[in-house]
């Protein structure tokens, strides 16, 4: 798109505020946000900044400001296809399957919900074991919960949890059990156990995002929403899953994109 582009890394809360600011001083055109914890921050900036063009990855707001673009994902529909894929794959003789999320935060709800949908809807005997570790850094214990569900007889955990996720993958791999990650692909991590990711397409909100003000078309104050229908959200096809389970998949991503 012919832009300059500069990162700034937040290494804690506090960098919030200070490398918003910066960005400013940069003379930024577009400033962006990656992640819900930003919200409060990118909101108060741009009241003091009301001529500034903001964006923001996973934001959310009671009232969108005029020059926030909140950049935001189905996840809903995301992890509906990684439960459809789960309850194609996983057999249970106990029928139970695990989530467990960092904070009960809107993103982290609706991956949850879209999961439970996809697995009922294969699999109507299925009962979804749910648990928040109230943190999305514990990643020991992300191992604790995960230990209980395996105990419990759960064969599967989606998990949305940050770094505490890290903790429930080194579970399911010592106890032989799957492990669904959310956000990006994340089989690479340990390939013979996450047998799938809900993915949200960051990398296209984004795009489109900038190109959008490239174009001089990107309107502020309302939310921009990536799902299925504009290539938005995805599952991850790993080479655990057979050829059966990614063409049914693929089947019913086909019909919810027209």
């Amino acid at each position: 798109l012919g832009i300059e582009v500069k990162y700034l890394e937040s290494n804690t809360d506090a960098d919030y505020v200070q490398n918003i600011e910066t960005a400013i001083d940069l003379e930024s055109d577009l400033i962006i946000g990656v992640g819900f914890n930003l919200s409060k921050a990118i909101e108060d900036a741009a009241k003091s900044y009301p001529n500034q063009q903001f964006a923001i990855v996973d934001g959310s707001f009671e009232e969108i400001p005029s020059n926030v673009t909140p950049i935001v994902f189905d996840e809903k529909e995301a992890g509906y296809l990684a439960g459809i894929v789960v309850a194609k794959t996983v057999q249970s003789d106990s029928n139970k399957f695990g989530f467990i999320g960092g904070f009960e935060v809107p993103a982290v709800i609706n991956y949850r919900d879209g999961f439970e949908k996809g697995l009922l809807e294969v699999n109507p005997n299925a009962t979804l074991l749910t648990q928040y570790a109230n943190s999305f850094t514990d990643a020991a214990k992300g191992r604790v919960i995960a230990e209980q569900m395996s105990n419990e007889g759960v064969e599967c955990i989606m998990t949305a949890a940050g770094g505490v996720n890290n903790g429930v993958y080194e579970t399911c791999k010592e106890k032989s059990k799957y492990a669904v990650a959310v956000d990006m692909a994340q089989s690479y991590i340990s390939p013979n156990t996450i047998l799938t990711s809900a993915i949200k397409k960051v990398d296209v909100g984004v795009t489109e995002t900038i190109k959008s003000y490239v174009d001089g078309n990107l309107k502020g104050g309302v939310n921009i929403t990536y799902s299925m229908k504009n290539d938005g959200v995805d599952y991850e096809k790993t080479e655990l899953l057979s050829d059966e389970t990614i063409n049914y998949v693929e089947s019913i991503k086909e019909a919810l994109s027209k």
